[in-house]
């Protein structure tokens, strides 16, 4: 009688423990020209941007990912929202965070 109680058990802490992906909206600013920067594979080109509540208070960061749906042009400053997605089970030579373009907000040419 107490073994199916133990694996009643060990079942309900495998569930709970289990890691669920994190998304939520935010801001992005995307400069106008990208940067030399050193990726996992080596130098690369990144684009540079402001995120969250502070855009346009803030200094440029380096941007490593990709943003799904959004094609960059240089020569334009880009603000848009985005969903950051933390994924539960990432690539193994691939980064825990996803982005995806909900909504391009402005386009200004420099």
């Amino acid at each position: 009688m107490k073994r199916p109680l133990y694996l009643l058990v060990a079942l309900l802490l495998c569930f709970s423990c289990e890691k669920h992906d994190i998304e939520r909206e935010i801001i992005l600013k995307v400069r106008d020209s990208k940067a030399a920067c050193v990726g996992a594979h080596g130098p690369m080109e990144c684009l540079q941007i402001q995120e969250g509540e502070l855009v346009g208070t803030q200094q440029w960061h380096f941007f490593y990912e990709q943003i799904e749906g959004f094609t960059y042009q240089e020569g334009y400053i880009y603000t848009m929202r985005v969903r950051k997605e933390t994924l539960r089970s990432p690539p193994a030579d691939g980064s825990s965070i996803k982005y995806s373009l909900l909504e391009l907000v402005s386009k200004e040419e420099v």
